[in-house]
């Protein structure tokens, strides 16, 4: 695959995750908008878009063209279904989470190249990272709402059932990678 087609296809496929997670997320609180709103599978786009990179600088670009493809299609699909297609009025309420994606889809994509690099096995090395992001969230999302001034964070209605789960399944992701190694 050709370097131009293979970036056409990442930033695709990010951008399709983004249209997906906002039909999942809706419009309504409950365990569809916490489901909608969890960080891991966002890390993890940036972080499959900066395995297709041999370079850091590129992994970099390419976490980050692909963080910003996902969340450029979750914005259009909210503005739409939610918002009367004011795009630029959702766009402004976000920009939090757009300037995090700033930040985490060159790390994230860097992270990814790295990896493509270093890795003796670089799909187990992707499944143990996947595996600490969905343990490690959890901890996050209760360490920003118990961390004073950090509570207005996390400001949506939460449903800790899934936060839960994320937690077991990545859990049950390490141990059947530590496992599987043995």
């Amino acid at each position: 695959m050709t370097r131009l087609r293979r970036l056409l296809t990442v930033i695709a496929a990010a951008l399709l995750f983004g249209m997906l997670a906002a039909l999942v997320k809706g419009h309504h609180d409950g365990v569809r908008d916490t489901i909608g709103n969890l960080s891991t599978p966002w890390l993890l786009i940036a972080l499959a878009a900066g395995l297709h990179a041999r370079s850091l600088p590129r992994g970099a670009l390419l976490g980050l063209a692909a963080t910003l493809a996902a969340l450029l299609g979750f914005y259009v699909v909210v503005a739409v279904t939610a918002d009367d297609g004011h795009l630029a009025h959702v766009l402004r309420e976000n920009r939090r989470w757009l300037y995090s994606g700033l930040l985490s889809g060159p790390v994230l994509g860097a992270f990814g190249a790295w990896l493509n690099r270093r890795a003796a096995d670089v799909s187990r090395a992707v499944v143990v990272v996947t595996g600490l992001l969905l343990l490690l969230e959890p901890v996050v999302i209760v360490s920003a709402r118990v961390v004073p001034g950090w509570r207005q964070v996390i400001h949506w209605h939460l449903s800790p059932g899934i936060y839960v789960a994320e937690a077991v399944l990545g859990t049950v992701i390490l141990l059947l990678a530590r496992r599987r190694a043995a």
